[in-house]
């Protein structure tokens, strides 16, 4: 199965970012590395985020991301951490999906006292490249996040944030004469509450309740009620020859939980459970429940 369908152009980007987080650190006398890897399965039933039966069109894919990071401590309650990550998706049917990308974040996190009940802060910026088989979807990512959390007892913890989320289209596919046919490029805000649990040292539960207002992509046959509420239309070969992605606002309510075991001190085993429904323009609604299981490897 084909992943990789441009490989250059990511590749640049891979090593600016890349160079961007090596450059920074090694600068910094006390920074300390830092490698994350994710990878796993995940099913969604419905990749299309169509409303209609018969186009809804559910798959599954194997998912790969690594990051490689720098933390320094800027004083005793302040650190700064830098990354650069490539994510890698391979769909089982809609190969159009597949997925290469890569990107770089900055995240600065501050804690308001000592001892593991301080609450603390995290600001993070991200931007990332994604380049996929099916071209219309080849897209720059930025996002910004504010956080605030606590650990409450040695068991649990729970923390609020807000996301801003910037998704800009490198390509313009018009089909209808004064329409955009930069479908995928969205803009959104996102605010959410998580909480954990630690049932023994081992298990770990999470919950997470999670709002998004919008641009949001669903991708149908030729559907007039869809069409006269779209702000932006093209063809959408990923799901087939007759299928075309409509770009509209709505509203995005998602409740998502997860457990996680511990193999060892570096190593767990997660599964993930997501549950979303979306309201949009004209009375357009849609859901979607996907299901992760993947082993992740800190260092």
């Amino acid at each position: 199965m084909p992943i990789l369908s441009k490989p250059r152009r990511p590749a640049r980007a891979c090593g600016a970012a890349c160079a961007l987080v090596i450059g920074c650190a090694s600068g910094a006398a006390s920074a300390a590395w830092q490698l994350d890897v994710d990878a796993g399965f995940r099913y969604d039933s419905n990749l299309t985020r169509a409303y209609a039966p018969a186009d809804i069109r559910a798959d599954t894919a194997f998912a790969l991301d690594a990051t490689a990071g720098s933390f320094r401590a800027l004083s005793g309650a302040d650190g700064l951490t830098l990354g650069a990550d490539v994510r890698i998706e391979a769909y089982h049917r809609f190969h159009g999906l597949n997925l290469f990308g890569v990107g770089a974040s900055a995240a600065y996190r501050h804690k308001f006292g000592l001892g593991y009940a301080a609450p603390w802060l995290a600001l993070t910026v991200s931007g990332a490249h994604d380049d996929y088989r099916a071209d219309i979807r080849d897209s720059n990512r930025f996002e910004a996040r504010a956080e605030l959390g606590q650990r409450f007892t040695a068991e649990f913890d729970a923390e609020f944030g807000a996301v801003y989320e910037r998704r800009y289209a490198n390509n313009d596919e018009p089909v209808v004469p004064g329409i955009s046919g930069k479908v995928f490029d969205l803009r959104g805000e996102r605010i959410y509450a998580r909480a954990g649990y630690a049932v023994t040292d081992r298990l770990l539960l999470g919950v997470e309740l999670a709002a998004r207002r919008g641009d949001v992509v669903a991708s149908t046959r030729r559907d007039f009620e869809i069409f006269i509420v779209s702000d932006a239309i093209a063809a959408d070969p990923a799901f087939g020859p007759d299928f075309f992605a409509y770009r509209l606002r709505g509203t995005t309510d998602t409740a998502t939980l997860s457990a996680s075991w511990a193999l060892d001190d570096h190593s767990s085993l997660n599964l993930i459970y997501a549950d979303e429904r979306t309201d949009a323009a004209g009375g357009v609604a849609y859901r979607s429940r996907s299901a992760s299981l993947e082993f992740a490897w800190r260092y």
